[in-house]
């Protein structure tokens, strides 16, 4: 039977010239090669090289022979990569989404239905996001918006509502909403890992200036030492609390209120059924 190694010795000869110099590369002795090729001859039943006196050369059926044994080896190479993606996303979850309060709830959910399955996130600009899911470098992908896409499964899963975090003696304390221009010029702390909605600040109150913490447990312990106000919501706030002697007023802005959707292509809707249906009865904030 002819064995995938003695194609690849056979392209080997036919990239160097000869069977010494294959040899050579192949980091094997030039009778051990010859014998490999001659069962290679053997099992296609056909000569594929012409022998001299001093030199030994492919021939047409051996060219032939070559040209399908690179066709062969690309396919095999597809096939392992293939094999190797199929088994990756039965055994990895990967989630992409705009901003990391939608993941906090969304791993316990996938752990409860899939206990053996590990999960991995990151946070992708929200543009990148339906992309990412459709050339399947992510297993399902969380947009702030609605997808309508025939291979997308679409569904609606949280609230994330946008809040002030401030100490109670804030000038603002007493308001009970305010608005992102009541807060442009201000001097703000702000966690800087929030993907989209960090756009959104940076657009909608340019003239606060932010004090940025990209660690998040450092800029929990810097809000609670300091007299400046910061964004919170109300996953954050179910997830972390809220905090001592700060009070927390609501946004007015429409942009300041978001739903979010869990996106997972529909070929693998059978796989991923229980966690959808798990999504469409879940609406917690």
């Amino acid at each position: 039977m002819i064995e995938i190694h003695q194609l690849e010795q056979l392209i080997c000869i036919a990239d160097s010239g000869n069977i010494s110099k294959a040899a050579e590369k192949l980091h094997i002795s030039q009778p051990a090669l010859s014998r490999s090729m001659q069962r290679l001859e053997d099992d296609l039943e056909v000569q594929i090289f012409d022998h001299y006196v001093n030199k030994v050369v492919l021939n047409e059926n051996g060219g032939l022979v070559v040209k399908r044994a690179k066709e062969i080896l690309s396919f095999v190479d597809s096939m392992i990569s293939e094999v190797q993606d199929f088994n990756k996303r039965n055994q990895v979850i990967s989630v992409a989404s705009c901003t990391p309060a939608p993941i906090w709830d969304l791993d316990p959910l996938i752990k409860e239905i899939y206990p053996n399955i590990n999960i991995t996130s990151k946070i992708l600009d929200k543009d990148e996001l339906v992309d990412a899911l459709k050339s399947k470098e992510y297993t399902m992908v969380v947009t702030p918006f609605e997808v309508n896409d025939k291979d997308i499964i679409c569904v609606p899963y949280i609230e994330e509502d946008l809040c002030l975090s401030l100490p109670s003696t804030h000038h603002l304390a007493n308001k009970e909403e305010l608005s992102f221009h009541d807060m442009d010029g201000e001097t703000m702390l702000l966690y800087s890992n929030i993907g989209f909605w960090y756009d959104m600040h940076i657009k909608d109150m340019p003239n606060t200036k932010f004090l940025f913490q990209d660690d998040r447990n450092t800029f929990i312990e810097v809000v609670k030492a300091s007299s400046l106000p910061s964004f919170t919501s109300n996953l954050s706030i179910k997830r972390e609390g809220v905090m001592k002697n700060r009070i927390i007023i609501p946004f007015s802005d429409d942009n300041a209120h978001v739903t979010f959707f869990v996106n997972i292509l529909k070929e693998d809707k059978q796989r991923y059924q229980g966690l959808i249906n798990k999504i469409e009865n879940y609406y917690d904030y």
